[in-house]
């Protein structure tokens, strides 16, 4: 038994024959327990788009710190003789999530801005380019394009490369959204893995170098951006529509830490929350927003 459609092409009608076993081979599964957000990844690309450039807008503005600029200093690693040759001397490494403040004009640089309430339907293509990950001279980069920072933003479902350029033991935890471990033994050898949820992602490392930090963000929109030395941001090319225009940033200030057991060796550390301010917006056809950021030092002390 099947079921007969006719579509109309000129004056001829050409009957369309759809199996039956087929209708319900393919509607008829088992349900899936897996989230429903992992499902639609790798499909969300290819669907049909309602952008239209010429209808679309622009959102601009800058991020300037208010007060006092706070002094932060670096964190003391203390000689571990059993903790490999990337630990053996006494030596300082910067705060990761420490603001890089103007001290002229006080313009925060490399804070994060994006959208909020985005319709990926209605968003222009996915423009920014692929995200690298190399764990260099104890420090995490996210290379991005011209951009080697802290901070990523990943298609989602795209896969993100990541390798070491040390000659030390690396390893690579990722958490939040989505989460794994990877081991790097060796310099040079990358691992790719996708990212399939959206969402807010933490790198750390698991090898013990507790002052490692990167954050990526996974979205289906392009609508991220970070501040330039100045503090200056703009997001082009954005639909009309009602959003959340966001500001970003992490906090350097210390919730908690964990120590070896058997050494008393400081292996992990954990930052209070991200701090975000936001702004609603209402975007017109061709309309052009400026929006102000003003984060302070009290935004980060609160509890």
């Amino acid at each position: 038994m099947g079921i007969v459609l006719r579509a109309s092409t000129g004056r001829k009608w050409i009957p369309l024959i759809l199996g039956f076993a087929m209708a319900f081979a393919i509607g008829c599964g088992k349900a899936s327990s897996q989230p429903r957000d992992d499902l639609d990844a790798p499909v969300a690309r290819f669907r049909v788009r309602y952008f239209d450039p010429n209808e679309a807008g622009t959102v601009r503005g800058r991020v300037v710190w208010q007060g006092e600029i706070p002094n932060i200093t670096p964190f003391l690693i203390r000689a571990n003789p059993i903790g490999g040759d990337a630990v053996h001397k006494r030596q300082f490494q910067p705060n990761p999530n420490a603001p890089r403040i103007d001290q002229q004009h006080h313009g925060v640089a490399n804070a994060v801005v994006f959208l909020r309430g985005v319709d990926a339907t209605k968003a222009k293509a996915w423009d920014l380019p692929p995200v690298h990950v190399e764990m260099k001279n104890l420090h995490l980069h996210v290379l991005q394009g011209e951009s080697d920072s802290s901070y990523g933003f990943v298609r989602r479902a795209d896969p993100i490369e990541m390798v070491s350029r040390d000659v030390f033991f690396h390893s690579l935890h990722l958490d939040g959204a989505n989460y794994l471990s990877l081991a790097f033994p060796d310099l040079d050898k990358p691992l790719s893995r996708p990212l399939k949820n959206k969402g807010l992602v933490e790198l750390t490392s698991s090898a013990g170098y507790y002052w490692m930090r990167a954050y990526l963000f996974v979205d289906d929109h392009p609508y991220y951006t970070r501040t330039d030395s100045e503090g200056r941001f703009g997001l082009d090319q954005v639909p009309p529509g009602n959003y959340e225009v966001v500001c970003w940033m992490p906090s350097w200030l210390e919730a908690r830490h964990e120590r070896d057991p058997e050494s008393g060796v400081l292996t992990r550390l954990f930052f209070r929350p991200p701090v975000t301010w936001s702004q609603k917006v209402k975007l017109h056809a061709k309309e052009s927003k400026e929006i102000q950021f003003g984060p302070a030092l009290r935004d980060f002390q609160r509890p």
